[in-house]
């Protein structure tokens, strides 16, 4: 038996009562906030809206709203540990849709129509917009105050609780400390002492011990021996006493891909305009600084094992390739960091000041909108790499990215983007094939708009 950093989590657990209440107050104040904002914003559009709105409708609007922590506890998000970022945004998303409509058609049914439906429309979209970004923003703020998180215990075989410690160490915002380790389930670290919460894991030939049931711990988690199974959308089915796992396979339903496509139009045309603007602006720098072309075409990987010549924005010097090959040949660890994540960290091939500028903020991966466009790429998927990349990955993997649009953002861009380990890459790029589904396209896009304004990990 293994105990490991027990103080710390013991006296962040006698401050567990306060992160539900915390969330909850949060919330609350966020929302009213947001309801106000709708009203201010109706008020505005009154001459194009020429409907009264009477100030008695407000309190009403403001009351019905106060419902959502409500709804938000049904769903578990007080706390919710154990709860992935894809999963908290699916039931933030879901539940407040579920409310505003319940709210819209109680006033519609039993008032009359007393409420003004144009500030119940805008307080839902502003919250269905803000309250995802306001949980991902206050987890990590308890994460940095050591405020969010439980303990719990992990049993069984060694090798298999190395996998789960290291998995949730690499998930802090699951909010599962491991702080007590050990062979055989063991009732002595439960309620009351150590932790409420256990996991067990089981080998490739383990069956689940019948003295689970006995296990005082508030909540078990048994953990099969199946580390590179698909981890999202699985339900579990009762196959007659049996626990079946069933996977939805979210990749091959081809609605799910249709309205994945119909998005990715759908954002094309809105941001035309400014990425245009952006993109002319930076032909102009990249041709005053480094004559030549604009543009830089490289074959790269797509759908379906095809390849295609996808067009950036020009951030390298007309003879990279000979930069890059003189390097290797004569630095041995500019060799060995290449060898691992296929990037340099100090790359010679680079367009003095406007090349950093454009890859620290990804500017040069506008143009990528064009394929988008055609059909080549998606807004969000793995991302589309060259032949001398793909060929130091698992065939596994490399079968697996074919089966979607490479994406012009993925989960392994905003989980560390250059500083990644090739490992890392093929592992993000595994997870997002295997548990694909447009919540977590939408997870993936807003994370992206935090990591390119930090402008950290990109070279």
């Amino acid at each position: 038996m293994t105990i490991a950093g027990t103080a710390g989590a013991g006296e962040r657990a006698t401050r567990l009562p306060m992160v539900p209440f915390l969330f909850i107050l949060g919330d609350l104040l966020i929302i009213q906030i947001l309801v106000l904002l709708s009203i201010g914003l109706r008020l505005l559009i009154t001459p194009l809206l020429p409907i009264i709105v009477h100030p008695s409708t407000f309190a009403g609007v403001q009351v019905g709203a106060a419902i959502l922590p409500l709804a938000y506890m049904a769903a578990g998000l007080y706390p919710g540990y154990g709860m992935t970022g894809v999963q908290r945004l699916q039931a933030r998303t879901s539940f407040t849709v579920l409310c505003f409509g319940a709210m819209i058609l109680f006033d519609y049914l039993a008032q009359g129509g007393q409420w003004s439906r144009g500030i119940l429309l805008i307080a839902g979209v502003l919250v269905i917009v803000v309250m995802p970004i306001w949980d991902a923003v206050f987890i990590h703020v308890l994460l940095r105050r050591k405020l969010w998180g439980c303990p719990v215990v992990v049993f069984g075989p060694e090798a298999q609780r190395r996998i789960v410690v290291s998995a949730l160490g690499r998930q802090p915002e699951l909010g599962w400390i491991p702080v007590a380790e050990a062979e055989g389930p063991d009732g002595r670290f439960a309620v009351g002492g150590i932790a409420n919460t256990a996991i067990i894991t089981l080998g490739a030939q383990a069956t689940a011990s019948p003295d689970l049931e006995t296990l005082p711990f508030r909540t078990v988690v048994m953990v099969p021996s199946l580390e590179d199974a698909q981890t999202l959308w699985v339900s579990v089915r009762d196959l007659g006493g049996l626990i079946g796992l069933e996977m939805r396979r979210n990749l091959l339903n081809r609605s799910s891909q249709a309205l994945k496509r119909v998005i990715d139009l759908i954002a094309v045309a809105l941001l035309a305009l400014p990425v245009g603007l952006v993109v002319g602006l930076f032909i102009l720098a990249v041709r005053l600084i480094s004559p030549g072309p604009a543009f830089y075409f490289q074959e790269r990987g797509g759908r379906g094992g095809r390849t295609f010549p996808m067009m950036k924005l020009r951030t390298m010097v007309l003879d990279a390739e000979t930069r890059l090959q003189t390097l290797l040949a004569t630095d041995p660890q500019a060799r060995e960091e290449w060898a691992a994540s296929m990037k340099l960290r100090h790359d010679p091939r680079i367009i003095p000041w406007v090349g950093h500028f454009m890859r620290r903020f990804s500017i040069d991966e506008l143009p990528q909108l064009w394929h988008v466009l055609r059909g080549d790429m998606s807004l969000v998927g793995p991302r589309p790499l060259p032949g001398y990349h793909l060929d130091v990955m698992s065939p596994t993997v490399t079968k697996l990215r074919s089966q979607v649009r490479p994406g012009v953002t993925g989960l392994w861009q905003v989980s560390g983007r250059s500083e990644l380990s090739l490992a890392d890459q093929q592992r993000f790029d595994v997870y997002y094939v295997r548990n694909w589904s447009l919540w977590l396209d939408i997870h993936i896009l807003g994370r992206t708009v935090l990591a390119v304004l930090r402008g950290t990990g990109a070279r």
